[in-house]
C-alpha cells in the first residue's frame, strides 16, 4: 500500500493542529485550530479518493469510456461538498460564541475565563 504526499501532509496537519488544540490557552487560535482540523480531513478524504486518468461523471466524455471504472465516483465529492458547507456553519458559530464570551468576560484567554466564571 503506497501513501501519497498528499494524504501523508493531511495526516501530520491534523495532528500538529490537534497538538495546538490542546495546547492553546486562546480562544481565537482554538478556532484556527479547528478550522484545520477541519481542512486536513476534508483533504485526507479526497486524496484517497483521488486516481489519475479518470472523467468527470458528467459530460459528453461518457459514451466514449469503456469501463465504469475510468469514472469519477460522485459520492465522495458530494460528501466532502456538505463537509464544507458543516465546517462553515461550526467556524461561523463558533465566532459567535468566541465574540459573546470577549464581551462579557472581556478576554480570550480560556484559563481566566474559568476563573471568573467559577467566581459567578
Amino acid at each position: 500500500m503506497r501513501v501519497e504526499l498528499a494524504e501523508l501532509f493531511a495526516v501530520i496537519m491534523f495532528f500538529i493542529s490537534f497538538y495546538g488544540l490542546i495546547v492553546t490557552r486562546n480562544i481565537i487560535k482554538s478556532v484556527i485550530f479547528i478550522i484545520i482540523m477541519e481542512a486536513a480531513a476534508i483533504m485526507f478524504f479526497l486524496s484517497i479518493g483521488y486516481r489519475s486518468g479518470i472523467l468527470a461523471p458528467i459530460g459528453p466524455n461518457l459514451a466514449e469510456v469503456e469501463s465504469w471504472a475510468y469514472i469519477a465516483d460522485p459520492f465522495p465529492q458530494a460528501l466532502m461538498i456538505t463537509a464544507i458547507v458543516i465546517g462553515l456553519s461550526v467556524t461561523t458559530i463558533l465566532l459567535i460564541m468566541t465574540i459573546t464570551i470577549t464581551r462579557e468576560y472581556k478576554t480570550t484567554d480560556w484559563d481566566t475565563i474559568k476563573i471568573r466564571s467559577l467566581e459567578k
